[in-house]
């Protein structure tokens, strides 16, 4: 299909239809609701899900204009609608995922990239993006790797009309890295990677620019500018490692491309024991196997995680090193985690695992007070029945049915 053929037309309209439709049935009083705002978006979902299947079959300009569409109408549902559910920002991704095919599925240089290209820097200075400027960079991002010599220019000119805009708004600065991330695409394209490269050096202050610049220097297999790459900017951070992980994980990444395997191992027992990320015990783990190391490490090691590892994270360690008696030692001090270890712990010391199951069965029992409370005590006496404490199970059954005896919900839960 052609963008001025009746058949794109009668299928744009098509899609308006669907849109709307979608609106009018969630709309109550005037106002989009909760359970509506998820029953429009989830369509709208449906909508850009066949689009990218368009995109996919080579139809770029009708995916790109349904996309669009979406993505102006998500806009005004923003401004209007509950989206506690956060059905909107999903719909984003699905929106961002269909441009992604169109600008690589179309190609460059041709009479549907330009269309394409032109057109979302029209469809970018929609009204409706007003006070909602973030759903335009979405728009022009993917779209700037379409851009020529020749049009280039006009993109630049919107993006300089989006920055002296935004600027006048006190507090805001986030859109500078969505410009710089849409400049960068449009200067490789057009000025080619020596340019873009001295463009990604000046902007790495943008995390979006330097994980392009780490994944540049991985590809190249230039591993030391990408360790550079990450490690300044886990170093210069005050930031806990919720929000340093990916910088770290980067990291790893370096090194394993790079095959250095002693450095794979130094960062991944820092992030154990310093970070407490247990998914790198493993990691650590198979690393030392592989080095004939691990028998010599496992004790300091194990001792280490010991003394610095909150006891929610050495107990997993303990569980899958299969260490029952301290496991079993530490649960005495949380009996809270016995119900998640019980069935191993039960295998080998089953009167003690009991025991603590059966006082915090009647800890939790003392504590509750409603139905929902009540379920969750007959869920845990349930483990411990899984767990081979069957008398015990019956016997605090019937204990707690002797002692909360006006209790009668809690009664009849209990109550096969």
């Amino acid at each position: 299909m052609t963008p001025r053929s009746e058949e794109f037309k009668a299928a744009i309209s098509a899609i308006r239809e669907r849109i709307a439709t979608a609106k009018r049935r969630a709309m109550h009083s005037g106002m989009i609701e909760y359970y509506g705002c998820i029953a429009v978006t989830n369509e709208w979902i449906h909508i850009l899900e066949e689009a990218g299947k368009s995109a996919e079959h080579g139809e770029h300009t009708f995916a790109y204009s349904v996309a669009a569409l979406i993505q102006i109408n998500l806009a005004k549902l923003a401004s209007s609608a509950d989206d506690s559910a956060g059905g909107i920002t999903d719909a984003r991704s699905y929106v961002d995922d269909v441009l992604g095919k169109v600008c690589s599925g179309v190609d460059y240089g041709s009479a549907d990239a330009e269309f394409i290209f032109l057109q979302a820097i029209k469809d970018s200075q929609n009204k409706a993006f007003n006070g909602w400027d973030e759903f335009a960079y979405d728009l022009l991002q993917p779209i700037a790797r379409l851009a020529t010599a020749k049009n280039v220019g006009k993109l630049y000119a919107v993006l300089d009309e989006f920055n002296v805009k935004l600027s006048r708004k006190e507090y805001y600065s986030w859109h500078l890295e969505s410009d710089c991330l849409a400049r960068l695409a449009a200067i490789t394209a057009v000025d080619g990677a020596e340019a873009a490269g001295k463009f990604i050096d000046s902007n790495l202050k943008y995390d979006g620019v330097r994980r392009i610049a780490i994944r540049n220097a991985i590809e190249s297999g230039n591993y030391a500018r990408a360790e550079q790459l990450c490690r300044d900017k886990v170093n210069s951070s005050e930031r806990d490692y919720h929000w340093t992980k990916e910088w770290y994980t980067l990291l790893f990444e370096v090194y394993e491309r790079a095959g250095d395997n002693e450095k794979q191992a130094e960062l991944a027992e820092d992030l154990l024991v310093g970070k407490w990320d247990t998914h790198y015990y493993a990691v650590l783990k198979r690393l030392l196997t592989e080095k004939g190391a691990w028998d010599a490490k496992y004790p300091t090691l194990l001792a280490a995680l010991g003394s610095r590892m909150p006891y929610n994270s050495y107990m997993y360690v303990l569980s899958k090193e299969n260490e029952t008696r301290k496991l079993l030692e530490e649960v005495k001090k949380h009996p809270n985690c016995v119900f998640d270890y019980g069935k191993q712990l039960a295998a080998e010391y089953p009167s003690e695992t009991y025991a603590i199951c059966l006082d915090e069965i009647r800890k939790r029992a003392a504590e509750a007070d409603n139905r929902i409370k009540y379920r969750k005590v007959c869920g845990i006496i349930k483990k411990l029945y899984g767990f081979g404490g069957v008398a015990e199970a019956d016997g605090v059954i019937a204990e707690l049915k002797e002692k909360y005896p006006r209790r009668l919900a809690m009664i009849e839960e209990l109550t096969p």
